[in-house]
């Protein structure tokens, strides 16, 4: 029986976006050195319609053209995207791809929400740069288009290596849905798949090709998954359960030359000297910010556009958010790219409103947030910190031996709560990142829900928790939700089956 989602679900829902606003504390900064933002749009004169552009069409991007659509009901808003069908759930590839399901089944309905908005939408368009001089974006094909102010939320791409073999049959750069379909047809007569990178669309595709069959085999640059983000004890859990799939993980191992022949793969040489013959290869790491159209000169870029607390870069008409920006953490103390739904989403309704002249400032909080196969992670703040006297982690006695795949820990720095991990149980993981944003200290956290945590059998209601397959926004379960109940998200909108774990709490599965 499909099950909307209840109004105590659609009030908690509510509060937590009210508070994302609010983790947007008014009163952005301006870069050092640099004035005010100035006057609003309003009051800079009279002239034709206001302009806001907006490229890119993720979860930023669409954030954005809605708070700026409510805040200027007569302005033009016009959304560019150079995928010529972008609005599906990109994060639904890999089940795309392992259950062979219909593109119709991940299409979001982005669009149509959209346009009764009154957003103009330009697909299979592609920006080629943009002058900040003119306030002005250039289109391929000619066309230019003039703003009032620009957001840039491209999001990110697969680098491109530069080594011969790229373009031959077989070879796949992993980026969006034309690339998952071009993978599912390749599947079809292949016996063999070699995967380089462990991102999370990396990941995401593993799951797909073991689903139809392909032996696998990753290729993962480091010595172990995302040192500086998991920890090793939940690396090795990933790894595992990598293992359980019978996928060959080569750790420290990276890619040195495809081989073809006649214009079609015909395996690849790692490395470390190996030589591993393969039907398919899927490049999807590194991911670099999608900025290629930004003239260095006039932008600072890094691993993103590097922009201020106001999501506004070193020009004051021109706004970067989601995976494409690079954002200040929540103390200041430096700039990181930020990746996710969750934080794009942030980003995007800060970035709106400043775009309209409300101020607000975005306060990030580092995170991870992915599904691994059946396994739900969560990374918050300092995830793997560097030993020291200030430092202290809290674990518990996870794993457990009855449960494998679990794990929980806290990270303490200076007495306060700075950072966690959660591996297959993320059932507190958006209390704890209350706690990360305040700085509690121990002391001030919820005991019952510390209780929780590290004594697995105690489950207490008001912290049991589900993360959505799609945007991995933390959905409150409460104590009549039952095992197999269809819920719909009411963030990303997505539809997905409730399943309990051993350990009695529960997680989200995609329905169907």
């Amino acid at each position: 029986m499909k099950k909307a989602p209840s109004g105590a679900i659609q009030q908690r829902f509510r509060s937590a976006l009210r508070q994302a606003e609010h983790s947007c504390h008014e009163g952005a900064n301006a870069f050092p050195g640099r004035g005010k933002a100035g006057p609003p749009i309003s009051e800079r004169g009279a002239r034709e319609m206001e302009r806001y552009v907006i490229l890119g069409s993720g979860a930023a991007g669409k954030r954005a053209a809605e708070m700026i659509r409510k805040g200027k009901p007569d302005a033009e808003v016009l959304l560019i995207s150079d995928e010529p069908d972008p609005f599906y759930f990109r994060p639904m590839l890999g089940e795309f791809l392992a259950r062979g399901m219909k593109t119709e089944q991940i299409r979001s309905r982005d669009r149509e929400k959209l346009e009764a908005l009154g957003v103009r939408i330009l697909t299979g368009v592609r920006a080629t740069s943009v002058s900040a001089k003119k306030q002005e974006v250039a289109l391929a094909g000619g066309d230019r288009i003039r703003f009032d102010r620009l957001l840039v939320a491209t999001g990110r791409k697969t680098a491109r290596p530069k080594m011969a073999g790229t373009d031959a049959r077989g070879v796949v750069f992993l980026d969006a849905l034309e690339d998952a379909l071009k993978i599912a047809a390749l599947a079809k007569g292949a016996s063999s798949a070699v995967v380089v990178g462990s991102s999370i669309p990396a990941l995401d595709v593993l799951r797909g090709l073991r689903g139809q069959g392909l032996a696998c085999t990753l290729l993962v640059p480091e010595e172990r998954f995302w040192p500086g983000v998991l920890d090793s004890v939940a690396s090795s859990i990933l790894e595992k359960r990598l293992s359980q799939e019978k996928i060959d993980v080569l750790k420290s191992t990276g890619l040195r030359e495809i081989l073809s022949a006649d214009g079609r793969l015909e395996g690849v040489t790692t490395t470390a000297g190996d030589r591993i013959r393969t039907d398919l290869l899927v490049l999807a790491a590194p991911q670099v910010a999608h900025l290629d159209f930004l003239d260095p000169a006039e932008f600072a870029l890094d691993r993103g556009v590097v922009v201020d607390d106001s999501l506004r870069t070193r020009h004051e008409t021109i706004f970067a958010a989601g995976d494409a920006a690079q954002a200040p953490l929540a103390d200041g103390k430096a700039t990181v790219p930020q990746p996710g739904w969750l934080n794009a989403w942030r980003q995007g309704n800060v970035a709106g409103r400043n775009m309209i002249g409300k101020e607000a400032a975005y306060k990030g909080v580092l995170s991870l947030r992915m599904k691994a196969f059946d396994l739900d992670v969560v990374c918050l703040g300092l995830s793997d910190p560097s030993p020291g006297p200030t430092v202290r982690e809290e674990s518990g006695g996870y794993p457990y031996e009855e449960l494998p795949h679990i794990y929980k820990k806290l990270t303490y720095e200076k007495g306060r709560v700075a950072g966690a991990v959660f591996v297959g149980d993320v059932a507190e993981a958006g209390k704890v990142e209350h706690w990360i944003r305040q700085g509690f200290t121990v002391d001030q956290c919820e005991k019952k829900v510390l209780d929780q945590m590290f004594q697995p059998r105690i489950i207490t209601a008001p912290a049991l928790g589900a993360l959505c397959p799609v945007c991995k926004f933390q959905i409150q379960v409460g104590e009549g939700e039952r095992e197999g109940e269809i819920v719909t998200c009411p963030a990303c909108g997505f539809e997905f089956r409730l399943e309990q774990m051993p350990n009695g709490v529960f997680r989200a599965v995609a329905a169907g």
